[in-house]
């Protein structure tokens, strides 16, 4: 199998609103239904998300019910997490965690998004302890292709 993308998909009422946080955060919408609506990152094109109404008939009800934010996270990584929390609180966003490093190498910091989604947004440029520097198996960067 040869994936292409990978994105969430949030089952929401609250698509207008969801679009409008999500292109203020940087993404593009690329198809725009009343339904259902893609969004890309411009610079790099496989990271997406996708916002789809809850109950809608053309969808299994297997894919109708609505996403709880509770419990739910949306990763993001970067190359700099200081700047790019710089740039984002310049754009009004609210932070519901401010940025801060953690022992195990991450500096992040995370918003919420209309439908209680966390987006957390991280870069690996903090100091790693040795407890945690243990539990890595290899850099990404070696996984064969």
């Amino acid at each position: 199998m040869k994936i292409t993308s990978a994105f969430p998909i949030i089952v929401t009422e609250k698509l207008t609103e969801s679009r409008t946080f999500y292109e203020k955060l940087g993404f593009v919408a690329v198809f725009a239904g009343d339904w259902y609506i893609q969004l890309v990152w411009p610079d790099c094109m496989e990271v997406q998300i996708g916002l789809m109404q809850p109950d809608h008939p053309t969808q299994p009800p297997l894919f109708q019910g609505r996403t709880m934010g509770e419990g739910s996270i949306f990763g993001i990584s970067v190359d700099n997490a200081k700047s790019a929390a710089e740039e984002l609180r310049a754009k009004g966003f609210e932070f519901a965690l401010e940025l801060r490093d953690e022992p195990w190498g991450q500096r992040h910091f995370t918003l919420l998004d209309p439908n209680g989604v966390r987006i957390d947004i991280a870069s690996q440029e903090a100091e790693m302890s040795d407890e945690y520097a243990k539990d890595f198996l290899m850099p990404v960067e070696s996984i064969p292709a």
